[in-house]
Order: C-alpha cells, then structure tokens, then sequence
C-alpha cells in the first residue's frame, strides 16, 4: 500500500549501499533519491560557520547515514513515485518503504529528528503527514532539533543564512501583487528585509487571493535562501508554506 496519495508503484529492489549523500544504490545499480526530505549536509552551514559547527553538522550527517544503513543495507525495499519520478541526474525519485522492517522510511527519518521536510513541485507527496512528524519531533527536541543550527529562523535573522536551506517563521507585514508576483514582505523595508516571491501563484498550487489574506497572518516557509534586496525564498509549490504553523 502505497504510503501517501499521488504516489505510482516502481520495481522493487535491494539496498546494496547507502551513498554518503544518503542515495539507496539498489543491486540493478538503481540509484534512488529519497523525496520529500533533506539529510543533514555541509551545505546546511554558511562558508564562514566555525568548526564546531561543521563537526556538529558532520555528526548529524553521520547520524543519518548509520540509520540508513542500519536499516536498509541488503534488504528490500518498495518504491512508490511521485509525478517527478526521476531527478536531473537520472536518480529515482521515490518514497521508500521497507517491509518487514521500519515502513515508510521517510516517516521513520523525520521522526527521529534525521532529517527536514523538504518537498520539491511534482515531488510533495505525503508532505502533510511529514510535516506534522517534524513537528513533533521539533518540540521533542528529538534529533538535529535539539541544536540551535536546525532551529526555524526568525525572518530577521535569515542575512546569515543566505545560500543555505532553511526553515522561516514570522508575521507577514505586507502582501501585494507586482506584475503577476505575490510577494509576503516581513519587515518594514522590502529592499532588505525578509521576503518570500510566488513568481507564478496559480503553477504553485496557490491563489492570489489567499496569498493576499495572509497579511498580518504567522506562517511557515521553508526552502533556499538568495539574496535579492534582502534575504528571498521563492514559493514555487504549496506544500513548503504552512499556514498553520505548529509551533516548536
């Protein structure tokens, strides 16, 4: 049974390894990339983070790989597709489950605080319920949440983290409709300040006019911050805005 809706049954297949970016290499030499979520990385970290903080990063990195190989390394698993199947370097995208064994693999990595959610267009399937999972673990302080490097960013603090992937929460100041653009603007000053782009709302999943309600509303976004004026997540599918943020 397939773990979320919108998901398309592939081949199964056996873990012949786990790759240190957290790739399933399958023994067809299938290389499988796991949707819907982030593995802690060295890219989480800014290029002038201290040592410690890379150590930190490290271990968690290190953490998630052992918990995959733990759990999947010689044994079988099913694969289920969202729309996005294959990435642009020919990997299955795929959520993944082993049975007997741990299940839904993404479930049982956020649950235990080893990874984020982090969906993609054509590739968010089961988010809802991975959402809910981190947050749980996020007020458990289960995992990487325990360490201030994975805590959501308060959108006057993104400046820092600008290249990296994060978390964001606050309070919309502003929202208006530039030349077919949503922006939600966090702060005084949208030249510098905090800002997230819906380039084309209706492709994303959204509508203008609920994007628009969300002024003075507290949300959640998550994804790549860039700079462009000041610190800017694109908003390019719906499931990476959460409305109803559960706090933790």
């Amino acid at each position: 049974m397939a773990p979320a809706a919108g998901l398309s049954p592939a081949a199964d297949g056996v873990v012949r390894a786990v790759g240190d970016d957290g790739v399933l290499v399958l023994e067809d030499a299938r290389r499988v990339r796991l949707a819907a979520l982030r593995l802690p990385h060295a890219t989480d970290l800014p290029p002038d983070a201290s040592a410690d903080e890379r150590t930190r990063v490290a271990a968690w990195a290190g953490a998630a790989r052992d918990r995959l190989r733990a759990v999947c390394v010689g044994r079988p698993v099913r694969l289920w597709t969202p729309r996005v199947a294959r990435d642009r370097y020919g990997r299955v995208v795929a959520q993944v489950v082993l049975s007997p064994g741990v299940g839904w693999l993404q479930a049982d990595l956020i649950g235990r605080g080893l990874a984020r959610v982090a969906t993609m267009p054509g590739a968010a399937a089961g988010a809802d319920r991975l959402l809910r999972l981190e947050a749980r673990a996020r007020i458990a302080r289960r995992g990487l949440w325990d360490d201030p490097l994975y805590a959501p960013r308060a959108p006057t603090e993104t400046w820092p983290w600008i290249g990296t992937f994060q978390i964001v929460r606050g309070t919309v100041r502003d929202a208006a409709r530039v030349r077919g653009r949503v922006y939600l603007n966090f702060g005084p000053d949208w030249r510098r300040d905090f800002t997230v782009m819906v380039e084309r709302p209706r492709d994303a999943g959204l509508a203008v006019a609920d994007l628009l309600d969300l002024k003075h509303q507290f949300i959640q976004v998550r994804g790549w911050l860039f700079p462009t004026n000041g610190p800017m997540i694109a908003l390019d599918h719906s499931e990476a805005l959460e409305a109803h943020v559960i706090l933790g």
